[in-house]
């Protein structure tokens, strides 16, 4: 009797907040579709997400609640230290962590034919490369292949960015150079493990080349957002942005409340904070409500729980306060979409089709929003001048100046017929199938 041929077991390892989640769990469907056994690693507060998909799970260290609490920081602490200083996530969470993600990863790693890292799974890559296992880098963000044609807005230092790339190409190779040697010295405990796990001395810079796989990268977000450049590693695929919005492995859907709102009126604006800054919001909240008064519009404010709940007082007739909401429900339904910046929230509001403001937060987001601004969909204003002021002057550009509306429906059409969950998985399997033959 002739045996079915064993399905390729195909491991994904992620690290960060649901924004990093999201797309390594739209990627693993697609790889269940094509015949694969995917297998995901994360955080163990991601299990039930990844359980109720039927996607096998290991639990991969660290994770963030956890690190909170050994660095004895608050969940705000914890965000303001990134926000002021982005080298933090690295030093102080995640590199701290390096020796017990790569016991995990090896443990999800037992039977794999291929492995598929996040940017900063460093963890997970070592193993990889231990076990001998063909690696391919999944790249969430433009800002991490670090391009000098295309380079990145610094999120501590992003007016000082902007000024040296102005002056042309060869300001933009020094300081890229400089960035480089910089950031070599954090990723000195990457080194002192390789030796201590018997692996040899990195070829590659362990935060830029090196966290491209051997069987290649993949960019999970539109070439809209960051199109293909020369100096990418050989073998990058820009895919297209990879969604998932389910609840619970149902379709997504509004709250019965909600919707009511959303139907009862004209669109409003939506306002809200990704995972990355919901623990440093109430100042965002308070002057975000009262630019709305200043303008007398609708608006829905997306908070946790915990926040939804002590200002549901403000909850009328015009404004709607309200806890986790699917982007992929809501934001067709907004006039403006208010948001930090992360590339989760980001690709939505792009993928809606609506105009956005941006105020960015951390690490990531400045170099998002300056790519929402490039795109003519939206605007830019900076979490040090988020006064209710300047808020109102920017929706109302938002709202009434030409362009805006019509260049993010234009860009919100083309996204729409991207499919970088069925592009990547179609990129994995062939990889696979090349490095077997």
């Amino acid at each position: 009797m002739d045996s079915q041929p064993r399905r390729p077991r195909i491991v994904l390892a992620t690290f960060g907040t649901h924004g990093d989640l999201h797309p390594f769990l739209a990627l693993a469907l697609a790889l269940r579709q094509r015949g694969a056994d995917p297998v995901l690693a994360a955080g163990e507060g991601f299990r039930d997400k990844v359980v109720a998909e039927g996607i096998d799970f290991f639990p991969m260290r660290p994770d963030v609640e956890a690190v909170a609490g050994r660095l004895a920081l608050a969940p705000q602490q914890l965000a303001r230290a990134v926000a002021a200083r982005p080298q933090f996530l690295l030093q102080r969470i995640i590199l701290p962590s390096l020796h017990e993600a790569y016991d995990d990863a090896l443990m999800a790693l037992a039977g794999a034919d291929l492995v598929v890292t996040h940017s900063v799974a460093y963890g997970a890559r070592l193993a990889a490369e231990k076990c001998g296992l063909p690696q391919v880098g999944i790249v969430l963000q433009p800002m991490l292949f670090a391009s000098v044609y295309d380079p990145p807005v610094v999120a501590d230092m992003p007016r000082l960015s902007r000024w040296i790339y102005r002056r042309g190409p060869a300001w933009t190779r020094a300081f890229v150079r400089l960035g480089r040697r910089v950031a070599r010295r954090w990723a000195r405990p990457i080194d002192r493990f390789r030796r201590q796990v018997g692996l040899p001395p990195a070829s590659a810079h362990p935060l830029f080349e090196g966290q491209f796989g051997s069987a290649g990268a993949i960019g999970l977000y539109s070439p809209l957002l960051g199109p293909a450049q020369a100096d990418h590693p050989p073998h990058t695929t820009i895919a297209g942005f990879a969604f998932y919005d389910s609840e619970k492995g149902g379709p997504p859907t509004l709250s019965s409340a909600l919707q009511a709102f959303l139907d009862a009126g004209a669109p409003p604006v939506v306002f809200m904070q990704g995972t990355s800054a919901i623990h440093d919001a109430d100042d965002f909240i308070r002057e975000s409500l009262a630019a709305i008064d200043l303008l007398g519009l609708r608006a829905v404010l997306v908070l946790d729980d915990e926040r939804a709940r002590r200002w549901s007082s403000r909850g009328s007739g015009t404004i709607h306060v309200t806890g986790y909401a699917p982007y992929s429900v809501l934001f067709p339904r907004a006039s403006v979409i208010v948001h930090h910046g992360g590339i989760g929230t980001t690709a939505q509001a792009l993928r809606a089709g609506r105009p956005q403001l941006v105020t960015p937060y951390l690490v990531d987001q400045p170099d998002n929003a300056a790519r929402v601004v490039r795109l003519g969909v939206g605007r830019e204003l900076p979490r040090r001048r988020w006064r209710r002021a300047g808020i109102a002057a920017e929706l109302r550009a938002l709202l009434h100046a030409p362009g805006y509306a019509s260049a993010a429906a234009r860009v919100g059409r083309q996204i729409a017929r991207e499919d970088g969950a069925a592009v990547a998985a179609d990129t994995i399997v062939s990889a696979l199938a090349q490095r077997r033959a």
